[in-house]
């Protein structure tokens, strides 16, 4: 699996803003009310992050065990057990994660930044819970791709199983 590119996923980030602001501006020049985000969409993207959290800490032990057991050899039994399966849920939920933060953190960054800039919206009821959801996005985003870089495997051990498949 290829690792996320991190350029992507800030235009991703960045036609977000411009997308949300612009869905805003066109709204308001056409006399609709503008949409604003609740306090509901920041805590679903918390409880994303949680969930994250929750399934990358265990690969994130393993690993650390793992450079632990290659600087220093030993027979005891590993504190740690993941299986390949796990591993490899966590690293892709942890693309979909960046992925969906990206979006969801600058969609919500454009629309509050309009808000704000534009005085149309109250601070209390529709600027600080839509700056809130973009926050949340974006530690989504960030998260998801520190999770991603957490279950990469060491070059020395893809150099050597690219050894060992060749017969080399």
């Amino acid at each position: 699996m290829k690792p996320l590119n991190i350029v992507l996923l800030v235009l991703i980030w960045a036609a977000g803003a411009g997308f949300g602001a612009q869905v805003m501006e066109t709204l308001a020049t056409r006399g609709h009310s503008l949409p604003v985000t609740g306090w509901l969409t920041t805590l679903v993207e918390v409880v994303l992050i949680a969930v994250l959290l929750v399934n990358a800490l265990p690969l994130r032990r393993y690993m650390r065990e793992s450079e632990e057991r290659a600087e220093h050899p030993t027979a005891a039994p590993r504190r740690h057990q993941l299986d390949l399966p796990t591993a490899f849920r966590t690293v892709l939920l942890a693309h979909a994660c960046a992925y969906t933060g990206a979006v969801m953190g600058g969609l919500f960054a454009g629309q509050a930044l309009y808000l704000l800039l534009s005085g149309t919206g109250d601070v209390l009821t529709a600027v600080l819970p839509t700056g809130s959801a973009a926050l949340a996005g974006t530690v989504l985003g960030v998260l998801g791709v520190i999770v991603e870089r957490w279950g990469t495997l060491p070059p020395q051990d893809g150099e050597a199983a690219e050894e060992a498949a060749t017969g080399s």
